[in-house]
């Protein structure tokens, strides 16, 4: 199963959590579930959110958030459980150990239940738009991954 085709079916199901253990929110693209990731006025999804990825001032959010999945150098960034385990990782720290992992980008994880609060029964076009932002995401991480090879040659 694709990882698009996946977070399609745990819509509404499947929960996020930070790093060190703090709930933040369930993968839902239900704009009015007070526990959505997409809640704008919830804890979960505004961006004002105590306990929100998209709190751009906050642990979980931001660039220099602890817990965030923003941050490239979070060592503890969020992972969806499903069925009480560990499923996905969110980060772009494209150095995070995941034990086996798959790693999302947190942009593309918010875009598929964007996606899918704004169009819920054109299922297939949402998969068409997510997978052009997943190639735009690894193009993304390469050019990460070779930025910091070149800073990393500059100091030895």
């Amino acid at each position: 199963m694709q990882l698009i085709d996946f977070l399609v079916n745990v819509n509404g199901i499947a929960q996020l959590f930070g790093g060190d253990g703090q709930f933040l929110g369930v993968l839902s693209s239900n704009t009015y579930n007070a526990n959505s990731i997409l809640n704008q006025y919830g804890f979960y999804g505004g961006q004002y959110g105590v306990f929100s990825i998209s709190n751009p001032y906050g642990l979980y959010g931001g660039q220099w958030g602890v817990y965030s999945p923003y941050n490239p150098y979070c060592t503890y960034p969020p992972i969806i459980i499903y069925g009480n385990n560990p499923v996905i990782i969110v980060t772009r720290n494209p150095y995070a150990q995941t034990n086996g992992l798959p790693i999302i980008d947190p942009d593309l994880l918010l875009g598929v239940y964007t996606q899918l609060a704004q169009s819920p029964i054109n299922v297939n076009l949402v998969q068409a738009h997510l997978q052009a932002l997943t190639q735009a995401s690894k193009s993304n991480a390469e050019a990460i991954n070779r930025a910091m090879q070149i800073s990393a040659s500059m100091f030895r």
